[in-house]
């Protein structure tokens, strides 16, 4: 880059290594600092607030293959993302994102068993967690025996095909799929569980108070108004379409009403609030 810019006519290259103690010293009309993440004049020209929530570590994969060749697969992983991109016919870059300022070091090998046991933590043999022990919302809407229900239901079902339980091995990578199966009925539980305690907790906020109290005139239309949150909450319904048009018509409803009820000017005030949190 540097050979190809002073090949430009107007660009005057000047470059050199200074000896301990030597100094030299260059003016300008106007500098133009870009010097990389980890800049020499950023501290004489700007105070430091620095906010470093993470440090991205990179690993070259050697001769695997990725689900989807010739994309970059993002992973939504627990803790942290992690990116895959190919970058030759045999590599593939590996990137993860490690939360927090501190580095695990490489150097005593926090780096490796953080990862190993932290970002691809390896599944116990012969072993399988369901219901609360593997999963849990908020206990406000009652829910955890209803998950363990149907994970119980679900694990009874795929356990039909299998004719051996001894090859621990082939057991756990056939019941991989028990964990992708759960998540329409776990996953829209746990949602509507975090979304009613949010509804229903004490809050200073008169607009988050009209917003209760849309949600319980919502439930007193009855049918299929309240049919459809009650078929939610017990699995009947476990669609997460379903979830989000009731969400999605709670909040419509709870404008609707401060729409019929615009007679002042502190309505309107509330109106405004309760649609900024939709």
């Amino acid at each position: 880059m540097r050979e190809k810019a002073a090949s430009l006519p107007n660009v005057k290259l000047e470059q050199g290594t200074t000896k301990d103690g030597e100094e030299m010293k260059a003016y300008a009309p106007l500098t133009v600092v870009c010097d990389g993440c980890f800049s020499n004049l950023r501290r004489s020209l700007c105070s430091l607030m620095i906010d470093v929530p993470s440090h991205f570590v990179g690993l070259v994969l050697e001769n695997c293959q990725l689900p989807f060749p010739n994309h970059g697969h993002v992973i939504i992983a627990d803790p942290s993302p992690v990116l895959f991109y190919r970058i030759s016919s045999s590599e593939i870059h590996c990137l993860v994102d490690v939360p927090g300022q501190k580095l695990p070091s490489i150097a005593n090998g926090e780096m490796a068993k953080y990862l190993k046991t932290v970002m691809a933590p390896q599944p116990t043999l012969g072993a399988l967690l369901m219901g609360d022990a593997f999963n849990m919302r908020h206990p406000l809407t009652g829910e955890g025996m209803t998950v363990a229900l149907s994970d119980i239901v679900l694990l009874r079902d795929l356990l039909r095909l299998l004719k051996d339980l001894n090859n621990a091995v082939s057991l756990c990578k056939y019941l991989e799929s028990f964990y992708t199966l759960r998540k329409p009925v776990a996953s829209t539980i746990n949602t509507l569980a975090g979304t009613l305690y949010k509804v229903f907790c004490a809050s200073p906020g008169e607009a988050h108070e009209e917003m209760m109290k849309a949600c319980f005139s919502y439930l007193r239309l009855e049918g299929e108004f309240s049919n459809g949150l009650i078929s939610l909450l017990s699995s009947l319904n476990p669609r997460k379409v379903s979830l989000v048009v009731h969400c999605f018509s709670v909040g419509v409803y709870g404008v609707g009403r401060l729409h019929l009820e615009l007679s002042d000017t502190r309505n309107l005030w509330l109106h405004k609030r309760q649609t900024s949190t939709l």
